[in-house]
């Protein structure tokens, strides 16, 4: 039967059927309406666990194999599923490798209504990500951490597909994310993995539930593998940070490694602290405590500029003069036109229109309210910030992305499980 007709019978597919279709569209001999095709059903059909492995196996097998060499402790490395204003890399990479353990990340762009890891190390202007493996192994001897663009050589089906996904709106899906998430981590060369599983309205799984069962099937996958793993369920029911576009994502994450305190920080240290714990073989008590210490003593904040100077980047951005100057070019703001409680927040338009805001040079916003935050009538939801005022049709929009109610409402958690 065809791997399409399998899919959507939930039929077992095979590493060969799975190694047919993804080879092919590589090669050219699959189309794209037909590739479309098939990951349209696997998002409405699903695929066993067992395929989703082979799935990860062929997308691994499709280019290079990492390996470095030994040092100390093992490379460390860690992964979000996605989420707005969600700036942990650039807090958790010099917090690991301030404690000594090599970090060596590859990320990518922007996903739906996600902002990218590499989109926001480029707001150092000059900053390359385009490196080569050995040209990130410099990095890494240097400062001891770099985060690098995926490469042409290093799963280029799951970069084409990567690709694919975002235009045919075919990203929510538990193997399909599973999949691209571990083929990358398992050829980058990490031997110690944190993931960060958003859940929540804007998060691609959007129950616990949901999030679990990725977090679980993709740690299975690390173990089976012989890697060190976990992974963190966190809210994504609101925005992490206070920050949302590229400018202001890398703002905010500078300013908590200056000190500021938020959930941002806090996600950000329990994600260190684990990763520490695993690389070093100690407890999660004492691998949180070391990240604490770094974060406080500011080694995190001269490492990550190390980070920055390294691969070619600006440090303007650290300056305090730099980002008073940003911060003065106020494109527009969306006011609570009641008192009352914030109720829930649409994360997915808010980062789409984030999106759609950078796209026509603003620098981002800043949204200073979570689920459960308390707010006056005329206090600021969304500020926005850039060389053009942000348009009406824009403002708008914004506006209905906040729900405010009159009865108190429970924040949310920032973490509801750790996967380990």
């Amino acid at each position: 039967m065809d791997v399409i007709e399998c899919v959507k019978n939930k039929l077992p597919l095979g590493k060969a059927a799975l190694a047919g279709i993804v080879g092919g569209y590589l090669s050219g001999e699959v189309t794209k309406a037909r590739m479309t095709e098939f990951l349209r059903a696997v998002c409405e059909c699903g695929m066993s666990d067992e395929d989703a492995t082979y799935l990860t196996e062929v997308m691994l097998e499709s280019g290079e194999t990492l390996s470095f060499k030994p040092r100390e402790y093992p490379y460390a490395d860690k992964h979000s599923t996605g989420g707005v204003a969600d700036s942990t890399t650039l807090i958790i990479a010099p917090i690991v490798a301030a404690a000594g353990v090599p970090f060596l990340k590859m990320s990518g762009r922007k996903l739906g209504h996600t902002g990218g890891t590499i989109d926001k190390l480029e707001c150092f202007k000059g900053l390359r990500t385009e490196l080569t493996v050995a040209e990130a192994e410099k990095v890494v001897d240097k400062v001891g951490a770099a985060v690098i663009a995926q490469t042409g050589e290093l799963v280029p089906a799951d970069k084409a597909l990567y690709k694919l996904r975002d235009e045919t709106d075919t990203v929510r899906s538990l193997p399909l994310i599973a999949s691209s998430v571990v083929s990358k981590k398992l050829a980058s060369g990490a031997e110690v993995l944190v993931l960060d599983v958003k859940t929540g309205a804007g998060a691609f799984m959007e129950s616990v539930t949901e999030g679990e069962a990725l977090a679980s099937l993709m740690v299975r996958i690390l173990t089976l593998s012989g890697r060190r793993a976990a992974a963190v369920l966190s809210d994504m029911n609101s925005p992490l940070g206070e920050g949302v576009g590229g400018v202001m994502e890398v703002i905010d994450a500078i300013e908590v490694l200056e000190g500021k305190k938020s959930r941002l920080r806090e996600l950000a240290l329990l994600i260190a602290g684990k990763i520490l714990s695993l690389a070093k073989g100690v407890s999660d008590e004492a691998g949180r405590a070391e990240a604490e210490g770094i974060l406080a003593s500011g080694a995190a904040l001269g490492k990550l500029r190390e980070m920055v100077a390294a691969q070619g980047g600006s440090l303007d951005l650290f300056k305090g003069e730099t980002r008073d100057s940003i911060l003065s070019k106020r494109a527009g703001v969306v006011l609570a036109d009641r008192a009352g409680y914030v109720k829930s927040i649409d994360c997915v338009k808010l980062g789409l229109l984030a999106r759609e805001f950078e796209s026509g040079g603003g620098y981002g916003m800043h949204v200073p309210v979570k689920v459960g935050t308390a707010v006056k009538q005329g206090e600021a939801l969304v500020r926005l910030f850039g060389e053009n005022p942000a348009s009406v049709d824009a403002l708008r929009a914004l506006e209905s992305c906040f729900e405010i109610v009159s009865e108190r409402v429970s924040p949310d958690p920032l973490v509801y499980k750790i996967v380990s």
